[in-house]
This record gives structure tokens, C-alpha cells and sequence, in this order.
């Protein structure tokens, strides 16, 4: 087993941020019953996997006057202030690496720059993960003392390696008597890391942090995922049960239209985790097929990736691709995603495996088609008739222009039932089902029987 991280001193606020506490609380009235508490270290910006979440709990928290604080990174965008009243607080993000120690860096700089250059990892994933539950560990020690009330609910919506060692060392630093109920959210695979590659070392970490937690897991500490295909891995592998938290998104209803080229659209961050480099090759294909399709295809990256690099300056070259170069606003990303007639999924089945997807979830519950790679979740959920589109393998990009082409014929019969299925599954992702899974786990079992 990996050794664990080193237990740190939790270092005293300073004066700036003392002062910042104490006139927000004085701000504040008192607070009496129960409180969910939303810790999102990955809360940055618009652009975020759980933006989108937030938004739409936050309505349900209001709807049933439960009170409620989000928590997100120290550098969120200032916007989300006004959108949800988040709190800058967490200096450590969720999908942030570190590079080995200097020394080490300096002493094989030839051989990472020739890994950068071959599109491999230069991250240390020990350093990352010892580095980061250490910095988490600090932040919650951080929060303001009302967090941690026992009559409080805690909230993480998405954990990793990189954070849950921290999680578990603070709560077992709190007195038994005063524990809150804490939900944690395992979205990722035990192999995910933050730079995209699988990591060699995230079961072994994983599987620590569960021994360490043992004697909380079931009684102060709860773990979710979003569906059954993530849950059986963290059963199978680590005898550790979770309960199924569906993500909660917007509903937005698809126009109807009448344009000659079926439009399909690929959405989110470009990264070849999502088989953005899959891209041109395909479109070029169907190019040459002469098929009737057009393709809307956001840009949204930090120019890290070679192949992503890659693929971009190939997408600006070709026609009839529409590319939208930024991170949109709510109404923006309603009206564009809604004026594609299917969502393309080609995330890679090694990498992204079966995590959830809020663009799946959105494409569903709206009733749109989806073409989905073979091994995620979203082409089980196309087997499973949950979904309507197409599959397609194996995991290049010849199979998909193949898998756009026989979606095509049928097209109009696969809209027609995803939309008679939409309105049920969006009832199952909404934020209010999303709390209802919340306070299940807040109430006691003796209460519930």
C-alpha cells in the first residue's frame, strides 16, 4: 500500500481573511437546524462540469426554504458570486496536477520534454496526490466553524484521490459527538487523473482512503455515484456500496426544424479524453460521402494537448463546421445545443469509461439522439433503451462517420422515441430528485423505518 500523506498543521487565518470572516458574519443571521453545505473544490467558472448542478439544486434548496452555502475554488470567476452565491474558499482544484519535484524536473527536463512532445503524462501522480489532500485537508480546516455542526449536511459533488484522503483525515479530527452527515460524490474511475491519462497508482490510493474511513462509512460518511455501471466498480473493487446520485441539469425542449443538413453537434471541453481528435477525420469522411450533415463544434481548451492542438487548427480549415470558440452563457448553451438534431459522445471507453455526462444527460432528457462510443456509459444506456441513437466501434474515427451515416435513414423514427422517453428521464435528473437522494441519506435510518 502507498504511504499515506503526512499529517499537516492546519495554519491560522490571516488578519485579511479574520476580518472577511468576522463582517460576513456579521452579515449573516443566525443559523438554526439543518444546513447543506456544497464543497466544490472544481467550481471555477461557467464552463464547469457542475455549474450546471448547482444551478439547478440551489432552485430545489429554495423551493423546500432549506438553507443552504456553496464553497468553490478561490479563483471562481466572479460571476458565480451573483449566480448562485458561491464563496471563493479552496485553493487546491479538482483538476489540477503537479510536476515532479523541482530537482527531479530539472534533472529529466530532456526526457518530459520528449514525453510532452509524444502526448505522454510529465504529472507525478504520487506528488499530486500527496500535495492536494494535504492543501484539501487545510481548506476544510479553513471553513467557517458553523460548517461543521452536527445537525449540518455536507455535500461533495465530485471527489477524487486527490481529495478524499484529505476529507477523511479532517473528519476523524473532529470529536465523534459533533460529525455531520457527509455525502461525497465519486464521479471519476479509480484511474482518472486530472491531465487525462489513466494513472497506475489511483486503486491503491482509493483503497487506502476507504480503510482509513472505515468506521465512517455508513454512519457519518456516505458515497454516491451518478450511475449503476460506476457504482459496480467501486463495489466490485473495493466492497464499498454507494448510493445512485443522477445529475441534475435544465430541461430545454427541442424546436422543430426544417433545415436540409442533419446539424451534429460536439460540446463541452476538447480534449481527447472526449475524442475531440477524432473529429476532422470523420467529418472529412463524411465530406467525401457527400452526406447531408453539417457539425457545430464548441472549442473549449487550454492549448496543453498536441493532438487537441491538432485537431483545432483541422476543424478551422473545413467547411460547413461551425465552430463556437468560447465558454457560453445559460441561454447561449440552450439555444445551441437545442439547435443540433444529435449530440455526438465519442468519449474514449479507456479513458472516460462509465462516468456520467452532463451532455449526455442534457441530449436525453431534451430527446435528442446521441452517437455514443462503444464502452461508455451512454452507449449502455443506447442499449438498454434508455437512449436513442447510435453506437459505434471500434474507437476511431472512421467508425464513427460510419456510425453518423447509418443514423441517418433513421433519424426521424430515433428522435420520435427519444422524445417520448424524455420528459420521464429529465423528472429523474431534475434538481428536486437530486435532493430527494440527499435527504434520504440526511435521515436517520430509525426515522425512515
Amino acid at each position: 500500500m502507498t504511504a499515506s500523506p503526512k499529517a499537516t498543521a492546519v495554519p491560522s487565518l490571516s488578519d485579511m481573511q479574520l476580518t472577511t470572516y468576522k463582517t460576513a458574519r456579521k452579515q449573516e443571521p443566525a443559523r438554526d437546524g439543518m444546513e447543506i453545505i456544497v464543497l466544490d473544490n472544481g467550481l471555477r467558472g461557467r464552463g464547469e462540469h457542475s455549474y450546471q448542478l448547482l444551478l439547478e439544486i440551489c432552485k430545489a434548496f429554495a423551493r423546500r426554504k432549506i438553507a443552504y452555502r456553496v464553497f468553490g475554488a478561490k479563483r471562481m470567476h466572479r460571476a458565480l458570486i451573483a449566480d448562485i452565491g458561491a464563496i471563493p474558499h479552496f485553493h487546491g482544484s479538482l483538476y489540477k496536477g503537479k510536476f515532479p519535484p523541482f530537482l527531479e524536473f530539472v534533472s529529466r527536463i530532456w526526457a518530459l520534454l520528449r514525453d510532452f512532445l509524444r502526448g505522454k503524462s510529465i504529472f507525478s501522480e504520487e506528488r499530486t496526490w500527496r500535495l492536494l489532500n494535504e492543501t484539501y485537508e487545510r481548506d476544510l480546516g479553513r471553513l467557517p466553524a458553523d460548517v461543521w455542526k452536527r445537525e449540518n449536511l455536507i455535500v461533495v459533488p465530485a471527489i477524487s484521490q486527490n481529495q478524499i484522503y484529505g476529507l477523511i483525515r479532517y473528519l476523524q479530527s473532529l470529536p465523534p459527538y459533533a460529525l455531520p452527515k457527509v455525502v461525497a460524490h465519486l464521479m471519476f474511475t479509480p484511474s482518472w487523473t486530472p491531465w487525462g491519462s489513466n494513472g497506475k497508482l489511483g486503486e491503491s490510493y482509493y483503497r487506502s482512503a476507504f480503510l482509513l474511513a472505515d468506521k465512517l462509512i455508513g454512519t457519518s460518511l456516505f458515497f454516491t455515484t451518478e450511475n449503476d455501471a460506476l457504482a459496480e466498480v467501486y463495489r466490485h473493487e473495493f466492497q464499498i456500496d454507494t448510493t445512485i446520485l443522477p445529475i441534475a441539469l435544465p430541461v430545454f425542449w427541442l424546436p422543430q426544424t426544417n433545415a436540409k443538413k442533419v446539424r451534429l453537434g460536439f460540446f463541452g471541453y476538447s480534449k481527447t479524453e472526449k475524442g475531440f481528435h477524432l473529429l476532422p477525420e470523420a467529418i472529412e469522411i463524411c465530406h467525401a460521402k457527400q452526406l447531408p450533415v453539417q457539425f457545430v463544434v464548441q472549442i473549449q481548451h487550454s492549448n496543453w494537448e498536441k493532438a487537441t492542438i491538432a485537431a483545432e487548427r483541422q476543424l478551422r480549415r473545413m467547411p460547413d463546421v461551425e465552430l463556437i470558440d468560447r465558454t457560453m452563457s445559460n441561454s447561449e448553451y440552450a439555444e445551441r445545443t437545442n439547435a443540433v438534431d444529435v449530440t455526438l459522445l465519442p468519449y474514449d471507453p479507456e479513458r472516460f469509461g462509465p462516468r456520467g455526462s452532463g451532455i449526455f444527460t442534457e441530449a436525453v432528457a431534451a430527446g435528442r439522439p446521441i452517437i455514443a462510443a462503444q464502452g461508455i456509459y451512454a452507449a449502455t444506456s443506447i442499449e438498454r433503451g434508455e437512449a436513442e441513437g447510435e453506437i459505434f466501434a471500434p474507437y476511431e474515427a472512421a467508425a464513427l462517420a460510419a456510425a453518423i451515416e447509418r443514423l441517418l435513414p433513421r433519424l426521424s423514427e430515433c428522435r420520435a422515441r427519444a422524445v417520448e422517453r424524455a420528459a420521464r428521464f429529465a423528472r429523474r435528473h431534475s434538481g428536486d430528485a437530486y435532493s430527494d437522494v440527499l435527504l434520504s441519506l440526511f435521515q436517520p435510518k430509525s426515522d425512515a423505518a
